[in-house]
């Protein structure tokens, strides 16, 4: 019987790559490990929706971090167990400043997702999320929807710099966490609440269910997981991960392309 009893997966770039779900590999994997009575929860920068068909597919029941840690949500009941909203003068802020830079900006509420403009990378999120966002002006939702997070894009080096820039002014209200998706060379970076982290949500979410941290087992592969490695019993980096991950891991995978998370559950828990 294996020692962990929560499993947290990443999702962009660690359970899935290319595509919207996990391959049959890592799928079966998934569900080996529930059998063997391990809780799987994703731990993931996406919107709870964004989620949805990913908990339905793999059968994970429970409570999930979502928002990059702004928020812990039941399934399937939707209930929200934990939530740090971004506070509107740096929504307010974001807004202004993806503007100025040209950026392709997201807003995200519990259960809404808007964006401003169409384009290539509103469809590209589309596919990947599997959502149909609202597209209206931003500017109204500001002290008249709690968001959650915000979200930059930047899919070229041009939009990196410039997202880079807005990254360091809005670091005076709030905090951005960047992560890179490797099968699209797209960057994501997670505008929330200066308080919010992935590692807070999961000392939040094993105090709920009553798990203790060196139980858990932590699968990630880009900078917003370097927080939660931090605190997690077992850390396993994916192959294409930034150094600075892979210096906390106490194992590295193979990357998404080669199931590195079906090879790491095979690993530690069914071995």
């Amino acid at each position: 019987m294996t020692n962990y009893k929560l499993l947290v997966l990443d999702v962009d770039g660690t359970l899935i790559g290319h595509g919207a779900y996990p391959s049959s590999r890592v799928t079966r994997a998934v569900e080996a490990a529930k059998q063997q009575g391990v809780t799987v929860a994703l731990g993931t920068g996406r919107a709870t929706e964004a989620c949805y068909h990913l908990f339905r597919q793999l059968g994970l029941d429970g409570l999930h971090i979502v928002f990059d840690g702004a928020a812990i949500v039941q399934w399937p009941s939707n209930e929200i167990v934990y939530l740090q909203a971004l506070p509107p003068r740096a929504t307010k802020r974001v807004i202004e400043l993806s503007r100025e830079l040209d950026l392709f900006l997201e807003i995200y509420a519990h259960d809404f997702y808007f964006i401003e403009r169409e384009g290539p990378l509103a469809d590209h999120q589309r596919r990947k999320l599997q959502l149909e966002p609202l597209v209206t002006d931003l500017m109204s939702l500001v002290n008249r929807v709690k968001v959650v997070k915000s979200q930059v894009l930047a899919a070229n080096p041009d939009e990196k710099i410039r997202a880079d820039l807005l990254t360091e002014e809005m670091e005076q209200l709030c905090k951005v966490a960047w992560s890179l998706d490797p099968s699209n060379g797209i960057y994501f970076g997670n505008v929330i609440s200066r308080t919010v982290s992935k590692a807070g949500a999961l000392r939040e979410m094993v105090d709920y269910i009553g798990v203790d941290l060196r139980e858990t087992l932590v699968i990630g592969d880009s900078y917003n997981d370097i927080g939660i490695f931090k605190v997690a019993g077992t850390r396993v980096a994916m192959g294409h991960a930034p150094d600075a991950l892979k210096e906390l891991a106490d194992w590295i995978a193979p990357n998404v392309d080669n199931d590195g998370v079906a090879v790491a559950i095979e690993k530690f828990i069914l071995e």
